[in-house]
């Protein structure tokens, strides 16, 4: 990923993308409980958490993707498994930013974002806003921001929004100065985006809020791999396990990270049990 992501196009078929659809829009009607406090004005769902624990079309969504896992297969050399997804039917619109300090990984850069258009997206309806080549960024000093934001604390907390924000104002300010330029992908329905972990990278602004913009985000590692928050990453000595304290299932060919919990946009949470029958 000579710039930091790439497009593969067409890499979920039209039926696949239909299935995926029909499932999610059965799963709103079976549980308007559970959803409508989360739906918009027009009824879109924003950033829940982990719904291929429920529906099993979007594990399938994932499993034949496979133009793309195939390139995630090369760069992490060995298969890839599934650990969490983001379900969005209007864009995040969030600021540009990493992955990496909730999705620290070690080795290193043991994960990859996957973003799959279920909608097609152009400039109205919230594309992904990437900035190419930051993912080459000289290094931040990790620890030295942890001195300085943390200074009388033995331990660093694993979700901190100060933090994350001087975090990720401190690649805007290397962003500048190397005089990168951010710009907006606009894909179709069943494209795939990829990322690297330190790409810099967000949602455009949505400016035609009736239109939906489904996708469908799929966060994945190499099986077994663990994923840290920001304690590990502002503290890249700090002795962790080497192993995932989550099981997985297998779903057809591949391996997903079982939890019991789905989250509707940090709001609230069910359980999976509630959501979805048989379990797994």
């Amino acid at each position: 990923m000579e710039h930091g992501f790439v497009v593969i196009p067409k890499a979920l078929d039209a039926s696949c993308c239909e299935r995926a659809l029909d499932a999610m829009e059965a799963f709103k009607r079976k549980h308007q409980a559970a959803v409508t406090p989360n739906a918009d004005e027009f009824g879109h769902l924003y950033r829940v958490v982990n719904t291929h624990l429920a529906i099993d079309s979007l594990a399938d969504a994932f499993v034949e993707s496979r133009a793309a896992l195939t390139v995630a297969d090369r760069y992490f050399g060995r298969p890839t498994s599934l650990y969490t997804t983001l379900y969005y039917e209007r864009g995040s619109e969030q600021g540009l930013h990493r992955d990496t300090p909730y999705f620290c990984t070690k080795p290193a850069d043991q994960y990859l974002g996957m973003w799959l258009a279920l909608d097609d997206v152009d400039a109205d309806n919230g594309p992904l806003r990437v900035v190419p080549g930051s993912h080459r960024l000289p290094a931040i000093d990790v620890e030295a921001l942890a001195r300085e934001l943390f200074p009388h604390q033995t331990e660093i907390p694993a979700i901190s929004d100060v933090a994350f924000s001087r975090y990720q104002a401190e690649v805007q300010r290397l962003s500048d100065e190397h005089k990168l330029v951010a710009e907006d992908v606009h894909v179709r329905r069943g494209d795939v985006i990829i990322w690297h972990p330190s790409m810099f990278h967000g949602g455009a602004p949505h400016h035609a809020k009736e239109r939906s913009r489904r996708s469908l985000v799929m966060h994945v590692t190499p099986r077994g791999m663990p994923v840290y928050q920001m304690d590990v990453f502002l503290q890249p000595s700090k002795p962790v396990p080497e192993r995932a304290s989550w099981r997985y299932y297998r779903h057809r060919d591949r391996s997903i990270a079982r939890f019991d919990r789905i989250d509707f946009g940090h709001k609230y949470v069910m359980p999976v049990r509630r959501l979805r029958w048989p379990l797994f």
